[in-house]
C-alpha cells in the first residue's frame, strides 16, 4: 500500500530532507556491506589475474618439454641454386655432400586432341573424344596411381550434349585422381597432368584413359607424343645413386630441395643453432620472471588502510579522475602477505635450487661431471632478495653448455625422475638421485597453485557457489537485499510519522482559525 508523503505543508518543516538525512544514518550497515562486496570482488579479480598468469606459465612450460627448444639445428648449402635445405631438431650435426643431380622429378601427363580452335563450350559429341552410348552418355574411365603407388580407378559419366569445360571440371572435381585437367582452345588439346611428381607405377603407365562405351584405351602416359611418364629425382651421395619421387624430400632430419640438374658437388653443413636454443630458454625464463614479479608485487603491495571502497553517496561527490585515484589506493594491497602466493613462490624458488635426476654425465678434462643443478648451466636466482626469486642467465655459460652438452641441458629441463621410494612401513622417501626436470616441476607447481587459487576465486565465468569468495559474495548480496527491505520499511515508517504530525498540526491550525473567528465577532 502506498505511503502518504506530506512535505511540511502544515509545519513548514522540510521533512523530505530530514528523512533523507535520517536514512543516510540508517544505511550505514548497507554501505559497509557494499564496501565488503567491493573488497571481495577486488580480491577475486586479483586472484584470477594470478591464475591467468599461472596458466600462461604452465603452457610455456609444456612447450619447453619439446626437444626442439634445446637441439634446434641450422644448415647451409654450398650452392643454393643447386640444392636448398632446412633442418629439423632431429638432424645430425656434420656435413653431407650431394655429388651430382642426374634428374629432377616430373609429373606424368596425357593429352587428347580435337580440332584446333574449338572453344571449351564445344559439346562432347562434337569434340569426337568419346563415343556416346544408347542413352546419350559418354563414360570415361581414368586409371592412375596415388603418391604411395596405390591404384586408383574412377569413371566419369556425362551427357554427350555437355561441354568440354564440364568434362575438365568433373576431372578436377575428383580429388582422388590427383590430377589437373586443362583444355587449350588454341591447340585443341585436353591435357591431364598429375599433381604428384615421380614414377608412380613401376610396372606400367602412370595414367590411362579408357572410352568405356567404345571399349578401347584412348591414350596412356607411355603413348608416344601424347603421353609423358612421371620420373623420379636422381642424385648421388658417396658414389651411390638415390631416387626420390619428389624434388623436395626429407632425409635424416633435413628437408632437401633439388633445384636443377648438376654435376657440381654441393655440401650441406649442419650444426647446432645455439642462438635459437638460447632464445627459447630465455623466453621461458622471461615468462617465469614475469610470473614471479606479478606474485611478488601482489604480496608486497602497500595497503592503504585509510582508503576504503567508496559508497554510492561518496561517488557522487567526486570526479571520475578522483574516483580512479581513490580506488587505486583502496584496492592496493588486496593480496598483501597472501599465504597462497607466498607458498607458490617458495615452491618455484625450490625448483631452481633442487637436485635434478638427469642421470647425465660428461667429461671435463680428466673429471667426470654429473649434471644435476641449473646453476651448472648458468641459470640461478638473482642476488637481490627483493626480487622474490627471479632468475638470471649467465649467457656465456649457457651458450657454452648448449653447444657442448645440449642433451644434458635438455635433461635438466625435462627429465622425468622416478617417484619416491615406498618404505616397508608405507612411508615415502624422496628419490635420492633428485627430482624432475625444472620445467616439469614448474608444470606441477603451477597446476597445484592454480587449483588452490581456483577453489578460492574460481575460474573466469565460474558459478559463484563453486568457489569460496563467490559464496561470500552471494551471502553479502543476500544481506544487502535483506537490509534494503528493512530500510524501505524504516523509510515508510518515517513518512507515516511525519504525515501523522502534519495532519495533527493541520487539524490544530484549523481549530485555531475557527476559534479566532468566533472571538473576532
Amino acid at each position: 500500500m502506498a505511503v502518504l508523503r506530506l512535505s511540511g505543508l502544515a509545519s513548514g518543516i522540510d521533512t523530505e530532507t530530514m528523512i533523507k538525512q535520517l536514512m543516510q544514518v540508517e544505511r550505514a550497515p548497507v554501505d559497509r556491506l557494499a564496501q565488503k562486496k567491493q573488497t571481495l570482488t577486488w580480491q577475486r579479480d586479483a586472484y584470477r589475474e594470478i591464475n591467468r598468469a599461472l596458466l600462461d606459465l604452465r603452457t610455456a612450460a609444456s612447450d619447453m618439454i619439446l626437444s626442439k627448444n634445446y637441439t634446434a639445428k641450422t644448415v647451409t648449402s654450398s650452392d643454393l641454386s643447386i640444392v636448398s635445405v632446412s633442418a629439423s631438431s632431429i638432424a645430425s650435426t656434420g656435413s653431407v655432400t650431394i655429388d651430382s643431380i642426374g634428374q629432377l622429378a616430373s609429373a606424368s601427363s596425357v593429352s587428347m586432341t580435337i580440332t584446333a580452335g574449338r572453344p571449351s563450350s564445344t559439346t562432347l559429341t562434337d569434340s569426337g573424344l568419346f563415343e556416346a552410348d544408347v542413352n546419350g552418355k559418354i563414360n570415361v574411365q581414368i586409371n592412375t596411381f596415388s603418391s604411395d603407388g596405390t591404384a586408383i580407378n574412377e569413371t566419369i559419366s556425362l551427357d554427350a550434349t555437355q561441354k568440354i569445360s564440364d568434362l575438365t571440371a568433373a576431372i578436377n572435381g575428383k580429388s582422388s585422381l590427383g590430377m589437373n585437367a586443362v583444355y587449350n582452345e588454341i591447340t585443341g588439346k585436353l591435357v591431364l597432368t598429375k599433381t604428384n611428381t615421380g614414377k608412380l607405377n613401376p610396372n606400367g603407365s602412370d595414367i590411362s584413359i579408357v572410352d568405356v562405351n567404345a571399349g578401347i584405351e584412348k591414350v596412356n602416359s607411355q603413348t608416344a607424343t601424347l603421353g609423358q611418364e612421371g620420373q623420379n629425382a636422381k642424385y648421388t651421395i658417396g658414389g651411390q645413386e638415390l631416387e626420390q619421387r619428389t624434388n623436395t624430400f626429407t632425409q635424416n632430419g633435413l628437408t632437401i630441395t633439388l633445384n636443377k640438374i648438376s654435376t657440381t658437388p654441393t655440401t650441406l653443413n649442419t650444426k647446432l643453432d645455439v642462438q635459437t636454443n638460447f632464445d627459447s630458454i630465455k623466453k621461458f625464463v622471461d615468462k617465469y620472471n614475469d610470473m614471479i614479479d606479478k606474485m611478488n608485487s601482489k604480496v608486497n603491495e602497500e595497503k592503504y588502510r585509510d582508503y576504503q571502497p567508496l559508497t554510492d553517496a561518496q561517488r557522487t561527490e567526486l570526479s571520475d579522475d578522483e574516483i580512479k585515484k581513490w580506488e587505486e589506493k583502496a584496492s592496493s594491497g588486496i593480496l598483501r602477505n597472501d599465504s597462497y602466493l607466498q607458498s607458490g613462490m617458495n615452491q618455484f624458488r625450490s625448483a631452481i635450487s633442487s637436485k635434478i635426476d638427469t642421470g647425465y654425465t660428461y667429461q671435463s678434462g680428466t673429471d667426470t661431471i654429473a649434471l644435476n643443478y641449473m646453476s651448472q648451466i648458468g641459470i640461478t636466482t638473482t642476488g637481490d632478495f627483493r626480487d622474490g626469486g627471479k632468475l638470471q642467465i649467465n649467457e656465456t655459460k649457457l651458450k657454452k653448455m648448449l653447444e657442448e652438452q645440449p642433451d644434458g641441458v635438455y635433461k635438466l629441463f625435462t627429465t622425468d625422475a622416478p617417484g619416491p621410494v615406498t618404505n616397508p612401513d608405507g612411508s615415502l622417501t624422496q628419490n635420492s638421485n633428485g627430482l624432475d626436470g625444472f620445467v616439469r616441476q614448474i608444470q606441477v607447481f603451477a597446476t597445484t597453485m592454480r587449483s588452490k587459487v581456483s577453489q578460492v576465486a574460481g575460474l573466469d565465468g565460474a558459478v559463484a557457489t563453486t568457489y569460496r569468495l563467490g559464496q561470500s559474495l552471494a551471502d553479502v548480496d543476500k544481506s544487502i537485499l535483506s537490509w534494503e527491505d528493512k530500510l524501505t520499511a524504516k523509510e515508510n515508517a518515517y513518512y507515516r510519522r511525519f504525515a501523522a504530525m502534519e495532519q495533527a498540526m493541520n487539524q490544530a491550525n484549523s481549530q485555531s482559525a475557527t476559534l479566532a473567528s468566533y472571538l473576532g465577532q
